[in-house]
């Protein structure tokens, strides 16, 4: 049809309607003329009610439609064929305006079954593909924070059912995506707190709270092991779909055991200030007691000084032991080597022989003192008064019994014969066992030279100190 040639008429009826129909109609001869166009496409297309379009090119009215288009009602008009768009197409109008149209064109038929022309359906679908366009892009910022955060993230079905997971969720459980879809939340969860959980889930599902957090310990790859995680979960509900729990965790085991490391340093810390404040009082009644019977017992001051200053040297090198220890304690051999060093100046006049026994610290300290005290009268009436004298220490432990057992036993000496009266280094042995290690001693003098045993009940399990061989310390 060319431009001076009147289009045919459309009746009456389907004029009207068309006007009322609730989609955007036009009716276009082979030349793009139209014949008949609905209100709603005047609307759609932002033009006034009352704007004339019969008879009047469809690209004269809209000369901004792009190429694509123009191509497409060619091959209806050519082919005869039908076509449509899927959900909508971007289109920029006149004013610059972004739509997203609905659209899909059929040829019309002459009588004779020619093709007369075109009808073009539209519908502006703008909001909804705007809004499906944003859930799009909601979902994918869901996706990639599910997906790529640093936490571990899980949906859970309420019956307990894994939905999905994240990569970190399952290096932090330390079980693969496969085993936990197996099975179920409560698989992760220590037996002795599963009723709690649930019953916390049923709360969180029912509505009853928002959320839940907490610092819990979970079971973790196939062997269970126990990790700490820090755990949010919150309820969702969306639409008409079924409620489930989004969990969250984070590993907090680094946390949880530097918190451990700190309370036991705080706790040895006072442990060891108390220990501390206890030992230098004891300590100092020691010192003031040595002081009193030395003074005492010897008129002469150099000689009392002598005596006096050689028991604080024992007693201040067994402190270096301690020191080295931290007073946590010692060990009983190396009390001993301590203390017994300075009188042992030949090779082999003093030999040592026991099982590895920890000492706590007050107990080091009592034995050194009664070490030296033995030492000092082997030195001065005993077996290491001449060169041909020995001293064997030997003892035994009895860790169920908690009983040590010592005997002090000199050989080679001069012929001994029992003191007539009790010396400080005998009440002091005697004193120092019944107080702090509720021991007894038993002074034999014979004649070829002296024997002690000395018993003790230790306050606490003992055993081997670091890099001896024997029980576990306390």
């Amino acid at each position: 049809m060319t431009d001076d040639v009147a289009p045919p008429a459309v009746s009456p009826s389907v004029a009207t309607a068309l006007r009322h129909a609730p989609l955007g109609i036009a009716i276009f001869d082979r030349d793009m003329r139209y014949l008949a166009a609905s209100h709603q496409f005047l609307t759609d297309q932002d033009l006034p009610a009352d704007t004339l379009l019969i008879g009047r090119r469809h690209y004269e009215v809209f000369p901004e439609i792009p190429q694509v288009w123009r191509d497409l009602h060619a091959r209806v008009l050519a082919e005869g064929i039908e076509l449509r768009s899927g959900e909508g197409d971007r289109y920029v109008d006149r004013n610059g305006k972004v739509q997203w149209i609905r659209w899909s064109m059929a040829p019309w038929r002459t009588d004779g079954g020619s093709v007369a022309g075109l009808v073009l359906y539209t519908e502006v679908v703008t909001e909804a593909v705007e809004a499906r366009r944003q859930l799009q892009a909601a979902e994918a910022r869901y996706r990639a924070v599910f997906t790529q955060a640093a936490m571990g993230v899980a949906r859970v079905a309420a019956e307990g059912r894994f939905l999905e997971m994240n990569d970190q969720f399952c290096a932090i459980v330390q079980r693969s995506r496969e085993a936990l879809q197996a099975g179920q939340f409560r698989d992760l969860v220590p037996e002795s707190e599963r009723d709690d959980t649930i019953s916390a889930a049923r709360a969180l599902l029912a509505g009853e709270r928002d959320s839940f957090v907490a610092e819990r310990q979970i079971l973790a790859g196939d062997t269970g092991e126990l990790i700490w995680i820090h755990l949010t979960v919150s309820p969702i509900q969306t639409g008409d779909d079924p409620p489930y729990l989004l969990l969250i965790i984070s590993d907090i085991g680094d946390r949880k055991a530097a918190e451990y490391e700190q309370r036991h340093y705080q706790g040895q810390q006072r442990l060891l200030i108390n220990e501390l404040n206890h030992r230098v009082k004891n300590t100092l009644a020691t010192v003031q007691s040595m002081a009193a019977q030395t003074l005492k017992t010897e008129p002469d001051p150099l000689i009392a000084f002598d005596k006096f200053e050689a028991r604080l040297m024992g007693l201040s090198r067994v402190h270096d032991v301690l020191t080295q220890e931290s007073w946590h304690g010692a060990d009983l051999r190396a009390v001993a080597d301590r203390a017994l060093a300075p009188f042992a100046e030949a090779a082999g006049r003093i030999v040592l022989g026991g099982a590895a026994v920890w000492l706590a610290p007050g107990g080091a300290l009592t034995m050194a003192l009664i070490f030296h005290e033995l030492a000092t009268n082997a030195l001065k009436y005993g077996a290491l008064s001449c060169d041909g004298g020995h001293v064997a220490l030997n003892w035994t432990y009895d860790p169920e019994r908690r009983d040590l057992q010592l005997h002090w036993r000199e050989t080679g000496g001069p012929a001994v014969s029992p003191p007539t009266r009790r010396g400080f280094g005998s009440r002091l042995i005697e004193r120092s066992l019944r107080g702090e290690l509720n021991g007894s001693a038993t002074m034999d003098y014979r004649p070829e030279g002296l024997v002690c045993a000395m018993i003790a009940t230790l306050s606490e399990p003992t055993g081997a100190g670091p890099g001896h061989q024997g029980q576990g310390r306390p």
